[in-house]
């Protein structure tokens, strides 16, 4: 399946939820058409469920990117070699890639960097620890 092109409150949803846990959030996009993006973060949390919805569903590419966000370099080269870089760059800049957050801009590709720098702020706020908030390593989303 393509890649579906979502209109920026639908990214600006997902980032709430994202950001602030916001279930209100997620809620607006189910009953605005965008069950997968819900059930791309309600996998991204965990759920199974969730996971294989989006495999049964012709969401293969946002599961892939479930798995990136875990780690799995395979996923991100299934992306690339799929046609989906802004996804595979989407992952990267999660991770405060800059780079991957240039592929985006110049992609226009704005709305999952929304999305993005909430997954890296979320990040941050859980491993928050004195040590690490001293150092800066150039985060984008800064």
């Amino acid at each position: 399946m393509a890649m579906r092109k979502y209109p920026l409150p639908a990214f600006e949803k997902l980032a709430i939820a994202i950001r602030d846990k916001d279930e209100d959030a997620l809620q607006w996009l189910r009953d605005n058409g965008f069950l997968e993006l819900a059930h791309f973060w309600d996998a991204v949390e965990g759920m199974e469920l969730s996971f294989r919805w989006l495999l049964e569903n012709d969401f293969r590419h946002l599961a892939a990117v479930v798995d990136g966000l875990f780690g799995k370099e395979s996923a991100k080269a299934w992306l690339l070699q799929s046609g989906y870089a802004s996804l595979a760059a989407f992952i990267e800049a999660s991770e405060g890639s800059p780079k991957a957050v240039a592929f985006l801009i110049k992609s226009g590709d704005k709305g999952w960097i929304h999305v993005a720098r909430a997954i890296a702020e979320r990040e941050k706020k859980k491993n928050k620890s004195f040590f690490w908030s001293l150092l800066n390593f150039g985060n984008p989303f800064r």
